[in-house]
């Protein structure tokens, strides 16, 4: 449990139970919105199951900034910041998220230094995601964007060990690289025609893994 949960490494499995045996939890339907871009927030939530879509709006169009799911933390980095939420945050997979509230959140900061360390471990791994993804947006090909980005999802997938993407859909990824999804279908296409990738039932299947990192200029 303790290597599964980023927030919490460096503690045992016992101490991380204890801790999530006191926080309560609630279980959520798709569609519902967690959290709203720049309202206040005034919880931190930890993802027991289920996934969840953080985006931004801009001029009246999503950007999508990524995905959270089981184990990852949410409105934590708000807690340093004093601010209202920096993006929206919805379900998009029934799931179970445990929360307690920012005064709690501290408490246990105090109790466990380890925390503050992941935290601003955690964040250093945002930033730097932010920052390939304005990366890809100014100085890459729609073809190598929609290579590197699925190379991200494929990391951060429980199944990228069978080399497996679930969970998202060309649109996902148009809204994520700025892209049409008429020019994203396209590099789909090519990718097939290629052998790179397969879709399946609400999948993606990376068939050559060297090649797709070769497109994405890694």
């Amino acid at each position: 449990m303790s290597k599964s949960i980023q927030l919490f490494d460096g503690m045992t499995d016992e101490q991380v139970q204890t801790i999530l045996s006191k926080l309560p939890s609630r279980r959520y339907k798709k569609n519902h919105m967690l959290i709203f871009e720049d309202d206040p927030i005034e919880k931190i939530y930890i993802i027991k199951s289920g996934m969840l879509k953080v985006y931004r709006m801009h001029e009246g169009k999503e950007l999508r900034l990524g995905f959270a799911k089981r184990h990852e933390v949410l409105g934590e980095i708000e807690l340093f910041s004093d601010g209202n939420a920096l993006s929206s945050v919805e379900v998009i997979e029934d799931g179970e998220i445990y929360y307690l509230s920012q005064s709690d959140f501290t408490t246990l900061i105090y109790e466990n230094k380890a925390l503050l360390k992941n935290i601003f471990r955690i964040y250093n791994q945002r930033f730097k995601a932010l920052n390939r993804q304005i990366q890809n947006l100014t100085f890459h090909s729609v073809h190598t964007r929609v290579c590197r980005t699925l190379l991200d999802f494929l990391e951060n997938s429980e199944a990228s060990t069978d080399l497996i993407i679930q969970h998202t859909n060309q649109s996902t990824i148009a809204s994520i690289i700025g892209a049409t999804r008429e020019s994203v279908s396209k590099t789909f296409k090519d990718l097939q025609d290629e052998k790179i990738i397969a879709l399946e039932s609400k999948k993606i299947r990376i068939l050559n893994l060297a090649k797709l990192k070769a497109y994405a200029n890694i």
